[in-house]
């Protein structure tokens, strides 16, 4: 019965020595995106030692939309903290709004519009971490002068990063 009351592990194997990471609200690595309104700001990445979890917050302005994507390699999951929009998951369209908690697999489409008057800001993470070095090269550091991307060079930079966009 002495089994019953050891510890259970926080984390697997690989992340024996990562010691964990607090982040505040406007701390992270921040990122401009798509038209130079929308923000993503890393949290926690598999840099810092995060290795089986990362977690992002965004930013999306009313008319946004992150287009319907897939990943080849990690699961997504999401948190609207504040907003409402629309939600593709699969073949389906789903209205979201304040507290939804959206899960995506590997492999599944997804994506979000901003459908709302007020600015969406989502929290999201990938299990594995990795992904999220995808907006280091997408993205534009906040600050600097904002210089957009066109769909052919994200799709480029997604594709290395395991991502794919359906149209």
């Amino acid at each position: 019965m002495a089994f019953l009351l050891s510890p259970i592990p926080a984390f697997p194997a690989e992340t024996t020595d990562f010691d964990g990471l607090v982040v505040n609200e406007n701390e992270g690595e921040a990122f401009q995106l798509r038209d130079g309104r929308a923000i993503v700001r890393i949290k926690i990445s598999k840099r810092q030692g995060a290795q089986s979890i990362s977690f992002l917050a965004s930013s999306l302005p009313p008319g946004d939309v992150i287009p319907v994507h897939k990943h080849l390699n990690e699961d997504e999951i999401f948190f609207l903290h504040r907003g409402s929009g629309l939600f593709t998951l699969g073949e389906k369209q789903y209205s979201v709004s304040e507290g939804a908690v959206i899960i995506a697999p590997k492999t599944v489409w997804h994506g979000l519009q901003n459908t709302g008057n007020e600015t969406i800001e989502l929290r999201f993470g990938y299990s594995p971490s990795g992904a999220e070095g995808f907006f280091r090269e997408v993205g534009i550091p906040v600050g600097q002068p904002f210089i957009q991307k066109t769909m052919d060079e994200r799709k480029a930079i997604a594709k290395k990063w395991g991502i794919v966009y359906k149209n």
